[in-house]
């Protein structure tokens, strides 16, 4: 997380009403977004130099990666990158 401050709003201070007709609007405010999503975890109210930025936390189901060639890229500090697949039968090469 970063230095910053920000205030979180639980799942338990929306309106479930709204909220199913595609709305997530915060309890005792006016504050309105649109959304796809019916299951909120949170909404955080992040302060900026001269706004505020309002960000919604939800679960998102991981896609399944069956009979798909998929590997990760990790940048690091001390190494320059890591990679990992999941293919079989695959080594790195040192040159």
């Amino acid at each position: 997380m970063h230095a910053e401050t920000f205030c979180p709003i639980q799942r338990n201070q929306f309106t479930r009403k709204a909220l199913k007709k595609g709305i997530c609007h915060l309890s005792m405010s006016e504050i309105k977004i649109t959304t796809s999503q019916t299951e909120i975890i949170e909404a955080r109210i992040v302060p900026k130099s001269s706004c505020y930025i309002i960000e919604i936390v939800y679960e998102k189901e991981e896609e399944t990666t069956e009979n798909q060639q998929v590997a990760g890229v990790d940048l690091g500090v001390n190494n320059l990158i890591a990679v990992t697949t999941n293919q079989t039968g695959i080594s790195p090469k040192h040159d």
